[in-house]
């Protein structure tokens, strides 16, 4: 730091002695009125006196980037605890595991769906996304009673029955949609 203010070019002259008075007297020869705000004591103070530590805009931007990052890591652990918090992850590394595994296989399940979206299989992928929204408003109901009794196997099995339940239920409409295929299939070759 020493070398680098060393090789910086600061006007660190004084100014030459009667400066100030110069200068309240033009000020005052143009007419302004308001020269209360310098206090006549100043012109009686030494140069040491008048020293006057300012905060340079470095330091300023410095301090409000370390105040942004305090924020950050404040709400970054916050989001942590938040989420630890949140169903089956909590319990154990296997559950948050299993718990990974299911909500990955629920999505990519959901996705081989809507990509069988005609209009042949509406009412099917409507049905199963019903069924879907109603088994997640019952997982919504059991994580509420696992954030009271976190301790409870059964509210445990019964979280991990309701992925499985929504799985199931995903891969049934599957199975309806290639069984409607197939039987369109074949009634084409019939008429044909």
């Amino acid at each position: 730091m020493k070398d680098w203010f060393a090789e910086q070019d600061f006007n660190t002259e004084s100014l030459p002695s009667g400066h100030r008075s110069r200068f309240l007297e033009k000020l005052n020869a143009a007419g302004e009125e308001d020269v209360s705000i310098i206090d006549k004591h100043d012109l009686d103070r030494t140069d040491e006196d008048k020293k006057v530590i300012s905060m340079n805009s470095w330091l300023k931007w410095s301090l409000v980037a370390g105040l942004a990052l305090l924020i950050g890591i404040a709400g970054f652990n916050f989001t942590i605890k938040t989420t630890m918090n949140d169903g089956l992850s909590s319990v154990s590394p296997e559950m948050a595991q299993a718990q990974d595994f299911f909500t990955n296989t629920i999505h990519l399940e959901l996705e081989k769906l809507n990509k069988e979206q005609s209009p042949d299989t509406e009412r099917i992928i409507i049905d199963a996304k019903n069924a879907l929204n109603k088994l997640e408003a019952d997982y919504k109901s059991i994580k509420a009673d696992f954030k009271i009794n976190n301790d409870s196997k059964a509210v445990i099995a019964a979280m991990i029955q309701n992925f499985q339940n929504r799985i199931d239920l995903l891969e049934t409409a599957l199975e309806q949609i290639e069984q409607l295929k197939n039987f369109k299939e074949q009634d084409n070759e019939t008429i044909i």
